[in-house]
């Protein structure tokens, strides 16, 4: 049975993930509510579109180390010793926190930076595998959309960790990420679209580029 330290820690990293930094910083530093423009979406990506890179780096610094390693490093036997199985828990928490923040009504972000946080704490090797791809497809790929890239990073993780050798609580992570991912994706921050409808057109536009209309510049101007 989960000791009460390890129910409480997966608890405590689903609300520090639930800090929605990059509202907090558009509302308070950049004058914007990231819930009314442009992708509409609460994290990194739209607080770089609407608010410029300074702002939308420090949220993902934020994202990352805050609200992605720490909970799990508190977990480690660094801290706590609660062990790898309670350690990819909370960083699961974390990531659904974020995603899914209760400080939002379950509004939230895609949960990217939070996951590479986490994984940073439990596999430095998986840290630099996991955003490898997006980050080779911008610099050489003509296609630059890493929506698309960033489902591709997320599908290939069990790959990953199966080269990599990493233990098997490290594969259910990645399991459980993909299922977090591809969930968000599908909801969004609401089930139906702008015109109150659910088609297979926009289920596919938010499965594979991660909104609900496939031209992103349109998609990023609203």
């Amino acid at each position: 049975m989960p000791s009460i330290d390890a129910a409480a820690a997966v608890v405590i990293a689903y609300l520090i993930g639930s800090i929605p930094t990059a509202y907090l910083v558009g509302k308070y530093i950049g004058d914007a509510d990231l819930t009314e423009v442009g992708s509409k979406n609460i994290g990194a990506s739209n607080a770089y579109s609407q608010l410029g890179s300074r702002w939308a780096g420090f949220v993902v610094i934020i994202d990352v180390f805050i609200k992605g390693s720490i909970p799990v490093f508190i977990a480690s036997d660094t801290v706590l010793g609660l062990g790898l199985g309670i350690q990819v828990a909370v960083g699961i928490a974390s990531v659904i926190g974020h995603d899914w923040s209760v400080f939002l009504k379950f509004r939230g972000g895609r949960g990217i930076a939070t996951t590479e946080g986490a994984i940073i704490v439990l596999s430095l090797p998986l840290a630099f595998a996991y955003p490898a791809l997006p980050a080779l497809a911008v610099l050489v790929s003509p296609w630059k959309d890493s929506a698309v890239w960033w489902l591709i990073a997320t599908l290939a993780v069990p790959v990953w960790v199966l080269l990599l050798g990493l233990p098997n609580e490290i594969i259910w992570f990645s399991i459980a990420l993909i299922i977090v991912t591809l969930l968000k994706r599908m909801t969004s921050n609401s089930l139906r679209g702008a015109d109150g409808t659910i088609s297979a057109t926009l289920l596919w536009n938010r499965l594979v580029f991660d909104r609900d209309i496939k031209n992103r510049s349109e998609w990023v101007g609203q």
